[in-house]
Order: structure tokens, then C-alpha cells, then sequence
């Protein structure tokens, strides 16, 4: 198997650029990510940041330290899906092949190498997705807000990243879709890829930057005092 990594940068977050950028104990979400995928994906220029035009000079400033990644641009206007289609052209062209990747994304900023190795360890020739456990009590509401139902949260997970794709699938799907909100999993379950789920990470909280920045940076102290 030859694994690379792709963290999407889309348009959008030119309008928060908070999202990525935003030093959450002294690093960004940008770059926490990215070690996270390095520690993972071990050979250099196997993690690429895929970035619409807006973003591609920042993001190289947030990585400059980082000499094993690529910052590529996707075509105009940048949506996630071309952002996701830039870094798999990227791969292509480079000497070494990929047969599997990983995508990343800003949106969850503490994501771990150990969380990176599960999804690695589950890899297929279709998906592979993290994913956690629903705990809180889900209900169905109808247009008049009312609740009308309790869902059997047994039946439901938390779908997290990295999320691990065979190349392959991954560019079918990418070949058919250019909106900003692609998601690859649902774009794989309409397609009927096999998808498989391994343990997810409790502290793989999805941000919303800034304002979550206290909290994530208060999980991130207590890593700290844990020794990890």
C-alpha cells in the first residue's frame, strides 16, 4: 500500500480564515493537522495541502517550517471538491505512487497520529471512517418544532477524520462532483462503496473557530499534563 495525505483548503475558509490559521496553543489548526498526518505518512511529499487560490500563500506562511509538505492550488473558484481533485493531480505527478490517501480537514483541529494509525490500520479498497458512538438523547422534530420521535441512537455514529479512501474510488467520485459541500461519505454511500468505521477519537471535536478556541485550547492543556 502507498499512502499519501490531503487537507482540503476550499474558498470558504477565506471567509473565516480564523478556521485554519487561528494559533490554538501557539500552533494553528493548519499545522496541527498536518504533523498529525506526517507522523502517519512517514515518506516526504506524501501530504499535500490542497488550497484554493485565496489561501495558498498563507498556508504556505503557516507551513514554511514544514519541509516535507506541498502546498498545491486548486482550480478557480475553489470549492472543496476541486480542492480534493488539485491534491489528487498533485499525487499523480509525483515519482511515487499512491494507491491509498488520507484526507484531513481543519474543521476537526486535534485530530492524532494514533487516531491517523487506526484509520491506517483499517484501510480498504474502499472507505475507511472514523466514527464515535452517539451518547446524547436524538430526537426527531417535525416543521412546527415539535418532537414527535426518540431515535434509536444505537443505530447512529459521529463520523470523524482522516477519513481513508482508495484512489480510485476517491477520483470516481471527484469526477462527477465540483459543489463546496462534497462530502466523500456521502458521495460513497450513494455510489454503494464498501465503507469501513474504526474507533474514533473523543477528543476529535469539530471547531467552530474562534469561538471554540478556549475550550480546544483547554483539551489541549490537559494532553499536555497527561503526558500526551
Amino acid at each position: 500500500m502507498d499512502l499519501s495525505a490531503i487537507v482540503p483548503l476550499p474558498a470558504s475558509v477565506a471567509q473565516n480564515p480564523a478556521s485554519a490559521f487561528l494559533p490554538l496553543a501557539g500552533q494553528p489548526p493548519l499545522v496541527r493537522i498536518v504533523r498529525a498526518l506526517l507522523d502517519a505518512v512517514t515518506e516526504p511529499g506524501r501530504v499535500v495541502v490542497a488550497a484554493a487560490e485565496p489561501l495558498v500563500a498563507d498556508a504556505r506562511a503557516a507551513l514554511a517550517d514544514s519541509a516535507s509538505v506541498t502546498v498545491a492550488a486548486a482550480e478557480r473558484p475553489g470549492s472543496r471538491a476541486q480542492c480534493l481533485r488539485a491534491g489528487l493531480e498533485h499525487l499523480e505527478h509525483q515519482a511515487l505512487s499512491t494507491t491509498h490517501v488520507l484526507i484531513g480537514d481543519i474543521r476537526q483541529p486535534l485530530v492524532s497520529a494514533e487516531l491517523c494509525h487506526r484509520v491506517i490500520a483499517g484501510l480498504t479498497d474502499g472507505v475507511t471512517v472514523p466514527a464515535l458512538p452517539v451518547t446524547d438523547s436524538v430526537k426527531a422534530v417535525d416543521a412546527n418544532g415539535r418532537v414527535i420521535a426518540t431515535v434509536d441512537r444505537s443505530t447512529l455514529a459521529a463520523a470523524q477524520y482522516p477519513r481513508g479512501f482508495a484512489v480510485g474510488p476517491l477520483a470516481s467520485l471527484l469526477s462527477r462532483h465540483t459543489a463546496e459541500d462534497f462530502d466523500e461519505i456521502d458521495e460513497a454511500l450513494r455510489a454503494g462503496l464498501p465503507i469501513t468505521v474504526v474507533a474514533g477519537d473523543p477528543d476529535g471535536y469539530r471547531a467552530a473557530l474562534p469561538a471554540d478556541a478556549p475550550f480546544l485550547e483547554a483539551v489541549i492543556a490537559s494532553r499536555h499534563q497527561d503526558g500526551n
